[in-house]
């Protein structure tokens, strides 16, 4: 693994560690029922960051139209699973989906920042 995504993913995870504190935290005293799954959204889209890394490096190391068929193939597999998760939980409850959405959703706050924080780094 490119130590560049290495150290991506790991600040990532951390601005993702402390927004769902703050979150959570939240969530907890208003819907205590809510927390779990939007737990899991943050969980699922942090699992989905990093096999998307893997794959996208594997990808562009990758010589061949196999390795480009990789992306396209993998971003279905992604999308399949984060869709089935959800339905999974639509299932018991509909509401809780939203709380799947949100915490799913709440990785970009940490993407933005972390892209923010870049861009002001790159020009000291």
């Amino acid at each position: 693994m490119n130590s560049d995504f290495r150290n991506m993913f790991k600040k990532i995870a951390i601005y993702d560690f402390f927004i769902s504190l703050i979150f959570i935290t939240i969530i907890y005293f208003t819907a205590k029922s809510y927390a779990l799954f939007f737990l899991l959204g943050i969980i699922i889209a942090l699992m989905n960051l990093y096999v998307n890394g893997i794959t996208v490096e594997y990808s562009l190391e990758s010589k061949s139209l196999k390795g480009k068929g990789i992306i396209v193939v993998g971003s279905f597999i992604r999308v399949l699973l984060v869709s089935i998760i959800g339905f999974a939980i639509s299932r018991h409850n509909m509401f809780n989906i939203i709380a799947y959405i949100f915490g799913y959703s709440v990785q970009f706050i940490s993407l933005v920042y972390y892209g923010i924080n870049n861009k002001n780094s790159e020009r000291k």
